[in-house]
């Protein structure tokens, strides 16, 4: 913890742990294969990376694909329309598995902000692969962490 522990501090994150677990419980699936970026930078590195482009933990929002040590995402006003409904807030939701050889694998996509818009996010109404993978290579080359881009990385794949 970085925080003091109060009382306070203390059910708070015993309330985060019991969600979390929780959540690994009811809502998890395995990762899925397609495009994928491997990043040449150790787990920490990423999440700091990614973290100074304004990604932030998502844990609490997101399924839990199993085996998964990063999930971070980065809120967006981009007003858009899909069948005949407007939609505002939107996400870059990133997660990643540190493979053998100390890279990392990360699975992007864009889609619905889940707190703003819950059954449509879980319908996969407006999920796009390709413009999360883009804001996420985007935010690695800010930060100077080289990656190969793949097409069709099967789940679980190392490179």
């Amino acid at each position: 913890m970085s925080h003091p522990t109060g009382i306070r501090h203390a059910l708070w994150d015993a309330l985060r742990k019991f969600y979390r677990d929780f959540r690994q419980v009811v809502a998890s699936s395995s990762e899925h294969g397609g495009q994928a970026l491997v990043a040449d930078a150790s787990l920490d590195e990423v999440t700091a990376a990614l973290g100074r482009q304004y990604f932030a933990p998502n844990w609490e929002f997101s399924y839990h694909e199993r085996g998964e040590d990063l999930n971070l995402a980065r809120v967006e006003h981009d007003p858009r329309e899909i069948q005949g409904h407007e939609y505002v807030w939107w996400q870059a939701h990133v997660r990643g598995w540190e493979q053998d050889d100390g890279s990392v694998r990360l699975r992007p996509h864009y889609e619905l902000e889940p707190t703003e818009y819950d059954q449509d996010h879980i319908d996969g109404i407006g999920l796009d692969v390709t413009p999360g993978l883009e804001q996420v290579a985007q935010a690695l080359d800010a930060e100077g962490i080289s990656y190969e881009r793949h097409e069709d990385l099967p789940a679980g794949g190392d490179t």
